[in-house]
């Protein structure tokens, strides 16, 4: 053997020997004899009997699928028919049953244009295939994460400017999978206002060779929006040279849309502590740690998110309940169990009421791992919780006082309870069982059926008419009692519950017949009518007036007795009535008559009085026959027309001293109304002091109003003296006077009075004229003084060419000049609706300025005040 055979040969061992490492094998199909001819790898990838005829029928049960050995040979078939060659991969199972993959190539060999054999080779590519298989399983999957979680992932190439994107992100853009598409295609569906950030965003990413994440708004086609958070690595060559970023985008829109419902919740859950007045704290007992709420440390006065010891939890519980509360703490980390328990806090030095509660949360060995509590204020829980005590106390109280007892009779269970007055109304022990047929027997024999038909109405009707009935007491004894009843209903209209109250009215019922034989005795007719005008008793006097019996006019209305024409008249003296219920003698403005059972009206006078009876409020009317005193004001008023007569001739004497008596009158009014006003104080203070010092403005008053009267009875002495008399009269003295007058009108209504005489402190004028003026102007102001607010009072002095100005100012109603102007200074004239005005103080002030030569005149706004200017000469 030469040397180059010897090296073909040694290299022909050594390629089958890498045909045999790669799994690489050689088959050769004469076409001329239809055999086929496999080298020792072929078999074994096929993993059939060496030198076994593929053409034998025994062969077959080697084939596991003989489908696809079929599709081989036609493979081969086809080849030879169209002299092409074939590369396929096929899978088969071979005889153990194990599925491999095989990669199968065949060429046609030629002689003179005639395929003679097909060769070819078989490679072994299971492992390959299982790997790609496995590649593809592993990008379905996470294809199906990245569309279930929103994620997308995307490579861009920052030297070309062009991105891979996985599946996910390519059904996103738009664009077939695989395909390669630039930035800007990327970025082209995100949100309008964010482009421009996220484009600057990635090419500083691209200049930094840094990727900080990110969040944009991406806009689907729809026109909704997604939030997207984008994050990324570099990546870069073999050379370390930086190519561009690996980046995935996930939509977090349900992200943050849980984020931001969660921030509400929170928000919403720190409103809710704060309305609800309660923080929550955790415990960790092992270490005596303790962490609370922002309101818990609001309450406790400790910075936000600090830990503390237990201590500072507790620190602001008073001397006498921390006993109670460490005792409660420590019960409970050695029960393992929270119990609630109260107590109270100092706070700004004020008693606040905590209630506690909880639960202890331990490992799976059952130590204790932290205590989770809740402190909540409850102080107007506590307060109301008392108050309720205290009005249940009083409720008891009011029913012992008002013999009223409650009951509640329960129909699911059929138990009865009673409140106490009720057991001592029944005069039995209060731990006696009750039930319904409890009471029953204690009903009258007499008042059994009664009791039981409105019981039954009751049942039927869901409505109770109050009932009154007796019972007997076991020692005999009868009462008078009214039951009242009410139902609740289900939402079926059952009763589910009777409810109501028991009254003893044994005394009522003895006053009732102690006002019946009143009434009887009464020497004038009387009806005694409900508030819709029903007569519901009469006494024997008015059967004897209007003729009736008392079963003709019980039931019957008083329209029946009072003719038709008094209706209208008849109806706001009722209504004015019931507002204000007062015994009262009614002027209805003309003689009122009423009609007897012949129709024949009787001249009347009518006393209205209120009446309460049996719990109703009544209307008693009193009716006395005027006809006797009819007849004797017709012969007054003949005697009253000779009088007439008789008073004319004395008119024209008395006319002289008209003017002097109303000032008289008009002068001594103020000083009487200011006399009675301190008796009526004096009447109201409670002790001897108070009155001593009223006592002596008493005195100043008594001595005012001497003074007056002497003054006047001088003046009336020289009344026939036309000439007037001038004296220098100081304004500040006439002042005190005139406050001192009305002292007691002033002290009433805190009337605040100034003045300002400074620049002109006083005047030769007549003393009693001056007096006059000034009681008139500032007893107006106070008698008609606004209502909204204090009487501010000013009265000033001026020199105005050489004569004497005074003003009077007040923020009084004021007068609607407008309307009255014309009329302001008119002998009887009045502008307000007040019981005191009489039209005469203006008049005479108006007078007695002119009668010294002076002027007034007046200025004013409704509701806002009046000025009175007066020019002295």
């Amino acid at each position: 053997m030469n040397i180059e055979n010897y090296q073909i040969q040694n290299l022909d061992v050594a390629i089958a020997d890498l045909n045999e490492i790669a799994r690489i094998g050689y088959w050769v199909f004469s076409v001329k004899t239809n055999e086929y001819r496999l080298d020792k790898v072929t078999y074994e990838i096929l993993q059939l009997p060496y030198g076994v005829d593929l053409n034998k029928k025994e062969t077959t049960s080697y084939c596991m699928n003989e489908d696809k050995w079929i599709f081989i040979k036609e493979l081969i078939n086809n080849e030879v028919k169209q002299k092409t060659s074939f590369n396929h991969e096929i899978e088969l199972e071979v005889q153990n049953g194990t599925p491999i993959w095989v990669q199968l190539i065949g060429k046609c060999n030629y002689n003179e244009g005639e395929c003679i054999k097909v060769s070819g080779m078989i490679q072994d590519i299971t492992a390959r295939k299982t790997s790609e298989n496995q590649l593809i399983e592993k990008n379905e999957l996470l294809n199906f994460q990245e569309n279930k979680a929103g994620i997308g992932h995307w490579k861009w190439n920052s030297k070309t400017n062009l991105v891979t994107c996985s599946k996910n992100i390519s059904r996103i853009i738009g664009v077939p999978y695989g395909s390669v598409v630039t930035v800007d295609h990327l970025i082209n569906s995100v949100h309008p206002e964010d482009i421009e950030f996220v484009r600057n965003h990635l090419y500083d990413s691209v200049t930094s060779e840094t990727f900080d994440t990110f969040f944009h708004r991406f806009q689907l086609e729809d026109g909704s929006e997604r939030i997207i958070q984008v994050l990324g690595e570099p990546f870069f060559d073999e050379y370390s040279q930086f190519k561009g970023f690996i980046c995935s985008s996930q939509d977090i829109t349900t992200i943050k849309q849980f984020e931001k419902e969660l921030l509400e919740k929170n928000q919403l859950f720190k409103v809710a502590q704060q309305r609800a007045k309660f923080g929550y704290w955790q415990w960790e007992v092992k270490n005596d740690i303790v962490t609370c709420s922002e309101n818990m440390s609001r309450l406790l006065r400790v910075e936000e998110n600090t830990e503390f010891p237990i201590s500072t939890l507790i620190k602001d519980v008073p001397p006498q309940d921390i006993a109670h509360v460490r005792a409660s703490l420590d019960k409970i980390v050695k029960k393992k169990y929270f119990d609630s328990f109260s107590h109270r806090v100092m706070i700004d030095d004020e008693i606040i009421y905590v209630k506690v509660q909880g639960k202890v949360i331990t490992d799976s060995e059952g130590e204790i791992v932290n205590i989770l509590g809740v402190s909540q204020d409850i102080t107007d829980q506590k307060l109301i919780e008392n108050e309720l005590i205290s009005n249940n106390q009083l409720l008891a109280f009011a029913e012992q006082i008002s013999k009223i007892g409650h009951w509640q009779w329960d129909f699911s269970t059929n138990i009865v309870k009673w409140s106490t007055n009720l057991y001592r109304i029944f005069e039995i022990n209060e731990n006696q069982k009750i039930d319904f047929e409890t009471y029953f027997s204690f009903v009258h024999p007499d008042d059994q059926e009664k009791v039981t038909a409105k019981i039954n109405a009751l049942t039927e009707n869901k409505n109770l008419e109050g009932v009154v009935h007796r019972i007997v007491l076991k020692n005999g004894k009868i009462k008078t009692v009214e039951l009242l009843a009410t139902v609740n209903l289900d939402r079926s209209a059952n009763i589910v519950e009777m409810l109501g109250t028991l009254q003893d009215v044994s005394e009522q019922r003895a006053e009732q017949m102690k006002f019946k034989a009143l009434l009887e005795s009464a020497p004038n007719a009387t009806l005694i009518l409900g508030k819709d005008n029903i007569i519901q008793m009469i006494n024997i006097q008015a059967e004897r007036l209007f003729g009736y019996t008392s079963k003709e006019l019980v039931g019957q209305s008083i329209d029946l007795l009072i003719p038709s024409r008094f209706d209208e008249r008849r109806a706001p003296l009722r209504e004015a009535f019931f507002a204000n219920p007062k015994i009262k003698t009614y002027n209805i403005g003309d003689d009122l008559y009423m009609l007897d059972k012949q129709h024949i009206e009787i001249p009347v006078e009518v006393t209205l009085g209120p009446l309460q009876l049996e719990g109703d409020f009544l209307l008693s009317v009193v009716i006395r026959d005027v006809t006797a005193e009819k007849n004797y004001q017709r012969k007054i008023l003949n005697s009253k027309e000779e009088l007439e007569i008789l008073t004319e001739e004395l008119t024209t004497q008395n006319q002289q001293l008209a003017d002097f008596t109303q000032i008289t009158s008009h002068n001594l009014r103020a000083p009487v109304s200011n006399l009675n006003s301190l008796v009526d104080i004096y009447k109201m203070m409670g002790n001897e002091q108070e009155r001593s010092e009223l006592f002596s403005k008493f005195e100043t008053v008594i001595s005012h109003l001497t003074l007056t009267l002497n003054t006047l009875i001088e003046a009336l002495s020289t009344k026939s003296n036309t000439s007037i008399e001038r004296g220098d009269v100081i304004f500040n003295d006439v002042l005190t006077k005139t406050k001192e007058i009305f002292t007691a009108e002033i002290t009433r209504t805190k009337a605040v009075i100034k003045s300002d005489f400074s620049k002109a402190s006083s005047i030769s004028y007549h003393k009693i004229y001056l007096e006059s003026i000034f009681q008139n102007l500032i007893g107006n102001s106070l008698k008609y003084r606004s209502k909204e607010r204090i009487p501010q009072i000013e009265v000033t002095s001026e020199m105005v060419n050489g004569k004497v100005n005074l003003s009077f100012r007040d923020n009084g109603l004021g007068i609607d000049l407008k309307k009255h102007g014309h009329k302001i200074f008119g002998l009887n004239k009045v502008f307000h609706n007040h019981p005191e005005a009489k039209g005469i103080g203006l008049f005479m002030t108006k007078t007695q300025i002119e009668a010294m030569g002076g002027t007034i005149s007046i200025s004013s706004k409704v509701n806002e005040g009046t000025t009175f200017s007066i020019q002295f000469i």
